[in-house]
């Protein structure tokens, strides 16, 4: 199904998954798209492998959390998910250098908390992972410890080409 892009979200400067100049990070680019739905595009690179050409379950772990928790700033964009319990089901192995996709969407929301779940899939819609979330919610400034240096200089938006729709299997 096809889902229009509604708008782009921040990278931040070191962030594992978002990370802009992280060496080590995935370098994920997350857009909003319709329906409340989050995604996040990225690929691995060999640092990211476990087995031979295989991503490793941890980062592929950290990439749905992230997600997820990033799917709050949809309907509250200051707040950011902070990770109280989550669930993956790895079900195919996560291949390295190609473009993947990371999607999450909230499926609760209450007063202090939320729940969310999403996949990881490949760009022809191949569901590799699947993962059900709880978050707090959590103020962006409680978080940084109200570092403005972080607000300002290290939570970015980039300004680059925005596709207007991505196909998701889901």
């Amino acid at each position: 199904m096809k889902y229009r892009v509604t708008k782009k979200q921040n990278n931040s400067d070191m962030c594992f998954v978002c990370g802009l100049n992280n060496q080590a990070g995935l370098h994920t680019k997350f857009y909003e798209l319709e329906h409340q739905i989050i995604l996040g595009v990225f690929h691995g690179e060999n640092i990211h492998q476990s087995y031979p050409t295989r991503m490793h379950g941890g980062i592929i772990t950290a990439l749905l959390d992230e997600t997820i928790g990033r799917a709050i700033q949809i309907i509250e964009p200051n707040s950011f998910g902070v990770t109280y319990d989550l669930n993956i089901r790895f079900q195919k192995p996560v291949p390295l250098h190609q473009i993947l996709y990371a999607v999450g969407k909230i499926t609760e929301d209450r007063k202090r908390l939320f729940l969310g779940e999403g996949y990881l899939c490949t760009s022809d819609g191949q569901i590799l992972a699947t993962c059900n979330a709880k978050y707090f919610k959590q103020d962006i400034k409680d978080i940084v410890s109200k570092d403005n240096y972080f607000l300002e200089e290290q939570w970015i938006y980039v300004d680059d080409e925005i596709p207007e729709f991505f196909d998701l299997p889901i």
